[in-house]
């Protein structure tokens, strides 16, 4: 018999905890408004998560912000991938983590759709850069989204994301309207 539900009645860190006690082994599908996923369980733990081009954490992240959507966990169900390699509690503080950040970031970068270009007259001196820094504005050419620079850089999106938040605020790039 299957685990399933609605997030009206259980919340996916409640799921998690009952997967993750149990030490279970098997896929649990996810269904919502927005999309559909699925998050792989070897003894409780989670391995491997996945909801269209997202995986690992980023896939999590996605799950974690839906309030509306059934789940269904089905025991015999296995991956192969590997793209988690965190003790639930720990994913689950990730995730939290994560999305606290993107609530702090989403007045300057409202979504990874968006466009970034290049301040017309930066009023800047004086700027020392990291690396990542330097590969992201190398990419920047005002017709690409940040979703699209993260997977040339190969780079999940919300790092990128927080990178070029840093550059927005430093006034060396800007969110293009739409």
């Amino acid at each position: 018999m299957a685990l399933r539900g609605d997030f009206k009645d259980f919340e996916l860190n409640d799921i998690f905890q009952l997967i993750h006690m149990g030490g279970k082994d098997g896929a649990l599908h996810l269904r919502g408004e927005n999309g559909s996923g699925v998050i792989y369980f070897e003894h409780g733990n989670i391995k491997h998560a996945e909801s269209g081009n997202h995986t690992g954490t980023e896939a999590i992240n996605i799950f974690l912000t839906w309030d509306t959507g059934s789940f269904e966990f089905i025991a015999s169900e296995n991956t192969d991938k590997v793209t988690i390699n965190l003790p639930v509690h720990n994913v689950i503080l990730e995730a939290a983590r994560q999305i606290d950040e993107w609530k702090k970031m989403e007045d300057v970068i409202p979504s990874v759709e968006v466009v970034v270009d290049f301040e017309e007259e930066p009023d800047i001196t004086d700027i020392e850069l990291r690396p990542m820094e330097w590969k992201a504005l190398s990419i920047i050419n005002g017709e690409k989204t940040i979703k699209e620079i993260a997977e040339e850089l190969k780079m999940k999106t919300f790092d990128l994301a927080k990178i070029l938040y840093g550059l927005v605020q430093s006034g060396l790039i800007r969110v293009k309207k739409k």
